[in-house]
């Protein structure tokens, strides 16, 4: 009986610990998109922003049941640990250039173009250069 009840508590102190983790977990309010940066400049991502307008799962994919509540119990991939050297052919490929081929080009100026269709007043960024800023030197 004894054993039970320990048993118990360390699952409920185990449990109330998840929580606390969970309610802990920080999204970050910018990520530095590099990993693909052969010809232009890495692009700054205003990850937090996109809470309000997506869920976490349009982007990653590949994280079935990700959210800001279970982020804390998973283990999230970086984009480019499947599309910068892909297995699958289908899979769109970092290092292509082209707005059609480029995962990134894909999603994101596909999103953000129906983003300004429905909204305007939207400055949701479509060109290369709105991502991209020029580097100098």
């Amino acid at each position: 009986m004894r054993k039970h009840v320990l048993f118990g508590l360390l699952v409920l102190m185990t449990s109330v610990a998840l929580v606390a983790l969970a309610a802990e977990v920080e999204v970050p309010e910018t990520i530095t998109i590099d990993d693909c940066a052969a010809k232009k400049a890495p692009v700054e991502f205003p990850h937090k922003a996109h809470f309000e307008v997506t869920e976490c799962v349009t982007c990653h994919h590949t994280d079935e049941g990700l959210t800001a509540e279970t982020v804390a119990e998973m283990t999230v991939a970086k984009c480019g640990s499947c599309h910068n050297e892909p297995e699958d052919e289908a899979t769109p490929k970092c290092s292509e250039m082209s707005a059609k081929k480029n995962h990134y080009h894909i999603a994101c100026i596909g999103c953000h173009k129906e983003y300004v269709a429905e909204n305007a007043d939207s400055k949701a960024p479509t060109k290369c250069n709105d991502c991209h800023p020029k580097v100098e030197g």
